[in-house]
Parts: C-alpha cells; sequence; structure tokens
C-alpha cells in the first residue's frame, strides 16, 4: 500500500472550530461545560439531536473543504463518515412505549445516521460511493485507514473523511452507569485519574493522492480484547497493534517522533496504554493526550484529534498533557508543556470498546 496525503482538514468542537480551538490549547483557556449534571464538552449551541441541525451544521464543516475543490475533483471525491451514534429515533420510540408507566404509541421518524454521507454527496456533486463506519472509538480512525485503501484501489483520487459525533442521553448514561465518567476532568496517565469526560464534535479531513506536506503513511487496525470494555493491563493487545502499524509502513519506534495518545484518562485503559507503549518505546518518546482539551468524541476522536494534532504542529507546537501530575510509570511521564514541533513523523493511537484497537503513522515534511 502506498501512502496517501492529506491535503485540508477542519473541525468543529466545543472550542470552535479549528483555528479557535488551537489557540485555546496554545493558551490555555480550553472550557468544558456540563450537561445533566456531569462534565461535558458540548457546542457552544445545543443540537438537541435534531437530525436536520446535525446535518446544518455538518454541511457547513464539510462545505470549507468541498469549496475548495474543483468540478473535476469533486466527480473523483469519495464520502466516509465514521462514528458511534446510532438511529435515536428508533431507540426513543421503543423505549416511549415498551414501559407502562409511560406508554405512547409506537412511532419513529427513522433518519439513520448512515444516510449523511449520501446527502452530502448528491448536494455536493461528489462520487456516489459512500460508507459510514461505526466500531466505537476507533471509527473515524478506521475511515481514514479504508480511505487510504480506497485511493490505492484507483476507484477515486481523493475522499473526504467526516468524524462525528453529538452528545446521547443513551451514550452518557452508558458511561455513567459503568462508572467511567470523571465527576471533575479527564487526567490522562494520572495516579488519580478517575474517568473519561464525554465530548461532541465534527471533524473533516480530505485524503487524497496529491503530494502535499502531511501524508498517512499507513497503520494497523485490529479487533481482539480481554473484555467488552477495555483491554488487558499488560497493553499487549495495544503493542501488538503498533508494531504492526510500524511494520506495514517499513518503520522502526525510533522512527516516531512523537505519539498522540488514546489516553481517555479511564482507570484499566490508560494503563494498558502506558504499559504498552513502555514495551514499544524508549523514555525519550514525546506523547501527549487531546482528549482534555475537547472531551472524548468517541466515533469522531480519530478525525478530530488528528486534525486539532495537524492544526498545532502546523502552528508550531505539539501540546501538553493537560492534569497529569504525577504518571503511572515514573519514567513515562506524558508532555508538561508545549513543546516546538513543525514537522515530524506521528503516531497516532485509538483504543477502544469491544478490542477496537488502531494505530495510524502521519508524517509532515517542510
Amino acid at each position: 500500500m502506498h501512502n496517501v496525503y492529506i491535503k485540508d482538514y477542519e473541525i468543529f468542537s466545543s472550542q470552535g472550530d479549528l483555528q479557535q480551538s488551537v489557540q485555546k490549547i496554545k493558551t490555555d483557556t480550553t472550557k468544558i461545560s456540563k450537561r445533566n449534571g456531569i462534565p461535558f464538552y458540548s457546542f457552544e449551541e445545543t443540537i438537541e439531536q435534531d437530525p436536520n441541525a446535525i446535518y446544518d451544521i455538518l454541511k457547513k464543516v464539510v462545505f470549507n473543504i468541498v469549496s475548495k475543490l474543483s468540478n473535476e475533483q469533486k466527480s473523483s471525491t469519495a464520502v466516509m463518515v465514521g462514528t458511534s451514534l446510532i438511529d435515536w429515533h428508533l431507540v426513543n420510540a421503543i423505549n416511549a412505549s415498551a414501559y407502562e408507566y409511560k406508554k405512547q404509541p409506537y412511532s419513529s421518524a427513522k433518519t439513520s445516521i448512515d444516510c449523511y454521507a449520501q446527502k452530502l454527496a448528491q448536494e455536493f456533486g461528489l462520487h456516489d460511493f459512500t460508507m459510514t463506519i461505526n466500531t466505537a472509538c476507533t471509527s473515524s480512525a478506521n475511515a481514514l485507514l479504508e480511505a487510504s485503501n480506497l485511493i490505492n484501489t484507483g476507484l477515486v483520487d481523493h475522499v473526504i473523511v467526516i468524524g462525528l459525533e453529538i452528545y446521547s442521553p443513551l451514550m452518557s448514561d452508558g458511561f455513567k452507569q459503568m462508572e467511567l465518567i470523571s465527576p471533575t476532568y479527564a487526567k490522562p496517565f494520572d495516579k488519580n485519574r478517575d474517568g473519561l469526560v464525554l465530548g461532541e464534535a465534527i471533524g473533516t479531513i480530505l485524503v487524497t493522492k496529491e503530494k502535499h506536506k502531511w501524508s498517512l503513511l499507513g497503520g494497523f487496525s485490529n479487533c481482539n480484547s480481554a473484555t467488552i470494555t477495555s483491554v488487558g493491563a499488560d497493553g499487549n493487545e495495544c503493542v501488538e497493534v503498533m508494531e504492526e502499524a510500524l511494520k506495514r509502513v517499513h518503520l522502526k519506534p525510533t522512527d516516531i517522533t512523537a505519539i498522540k495518545a488514546h489516553a481517555t484518562g479511564s482507570i484499566s485503559n490508560d494503563e494498558a496504554e502506558l504499559n504498552a507503549i513502555s514495551k514499544v518505546f524508549d523514555n525519550s518518546i514525546d506523547f501527549t493526550a487531546m482528549k482534555p482539551y475537547i472531551g472524548h468524541t468517541i466515533g469522531a476522536s480519530g478525525v478530530v484529534e488528528i486534525a486539532l494534532l495537524m492544526g498545532c504542529i502546523d502552528n508550531g507546537f505539539l501540546p501538553k498533557t493537560l492534569f497529569c501530575e504525577e504518571s503511572l510509570l515514573k519514567d513515562y511521564t506524558p508532555l508538561n508543556y508545549h513543546k516546538k514541533y513543525q514537522e515530524g513523523t506521528f503516531m497516532c493511537n485509538y483504543f477502544g470498546f469491544g478490542g477496537n484497537n488502531i494505530s495510524l503513522i502521519l508524517e509532515k515534511i517542510l
């Protein structure tokens, strides 16, 4: 497989658009809000799961990418969406009719999440190939890898990869019931971490065969888990994915400049990932976490965190990891200051529910 390139990218997060988000990270002014009494990184304007409102925001973010393409380029541009959202209209209808104490007639105005990619392709005159991937936290990261595969087949020249996640009561309540939500804020790799904080975001990345300064060298995705909700504490599942990703792009651990860790702030996953990093890399490796700035955006995190990472590097720095006061492993402490970087080779990790694990490797050459 040949590497592909990243021509353009954009996000819309709780901190604003890409430029606003990067500036808030740089100046330590990111903010967290609450939803239903628990910490949550929300959009400034609440969407409340209105499919039309979601599509309108999605369309605006994608327009920033599409508007720079010629008509010829559009016709050879596919759309892929990575998200963990489900068809909440169906869930709400079942919920409303299933219990005697709130019995209502069954009614579902079905607008499934998988229609968005098709609507975008039709509206912007793009290629008719679309795909929607739902593999929990790795959804849009897997979409990026599939976009690379798709371009390498020669079917299309470009792919707009979208990461999409908004507030879902079902998702939020589920994490809360599993006692995975922090009552304050996420503290990745800290000894006193007490859970993750969810967030909502939309991100887009234009993957292309045309040469640009950023390239997606490749990666490796695998599904293998000790439990449904986490990976083994020894981190061996994560080790396998990182080592295979390196192997597939013909790199050694010493070739990696820095790591964007998955780093949720949860008890088990942080332990597994840090143990894995210590088994693959020596303790000189720089690694950091994006989730303390925008929250864990689940299915969107692949695209959103990579776009945010590229935005920071393009602004001359690798961001520090917030709220880690004492690392789980003394010799492996995440970056605690904004470090000057303008180029390099970066590993981006996503280790999610159900054993869905993926490592992607990006490179920027000035």
